[in-house]
């Protein structure tokens, strides 16, 4: 598996695989209402374009150049966006793209990282080191979601 910078060439694979992984990954933990708002989020291709251009925004990729997963990082230690294609699961994408972030963050000098992490993706976050800051409420144009503020220390 290969770590590169994400390109805007890559918007329609990371738009699809977004969707893909919720609709087919987070629908154990999310009903069809919350599924359908949440993936449709992917459909603001020049949000997934401002984050390609303004964030470290990385993907995973198999030697034939398959997308496997994508994350994200702000400037400000917001561990932003990270999806692992629903056909990859379990393969060790998301910990290579979770390494690839603490990596850069701890580059960066920056002292902690958050994240905002679904139901699904928790258990993953802790095992990588996180704590839950506190549960929440977010709206997705309308349809409310519970998902957990986290934190990574990475100052020692």
């Amino acid at each position: 598996m290969n770590i590169r910078k994400a390109d805007v060439s890559d918007m329609l694979a990371l738009r699809d695989l977004y969707q893909g992984a919720i609709r087919a990954v987070n629908s154990k933990d999310y009903d069809p209402e919350q599924v359908a708002a949440w993936a449709g989020r992917g459909d603001r291709l020049s949000s997934l374009e401002k984050r390609i251009n303004t964030q470290y925004f990385y993907v995973a990729e198999t030697p034939e150049k398959i997308i496997t997963g994508f994350a994200s990082l702000e400037d400000d230690g917001e561990f932003d966006m990270m999806f692992v294609h629903k056909d990859f699961q379990r393969q060790g994408v998301a910990t290579l793209l979770a390494e690839q972030i603490i990596h850069k963050a701890q580059e960066l000098k920056l002292p902690s990282l958050t994240a905002y992490v679904s139901i699904t993706a928790k258990p993953f976050f802790e095992r990588m080191g996180f704590s839950v800051v506190q549960a929440q409420t977010v709206d997705i144009d309308g349809v409310t979601l519970n998902n957990y503020e986290m934190i990574k220390n990475l100052v020692i």
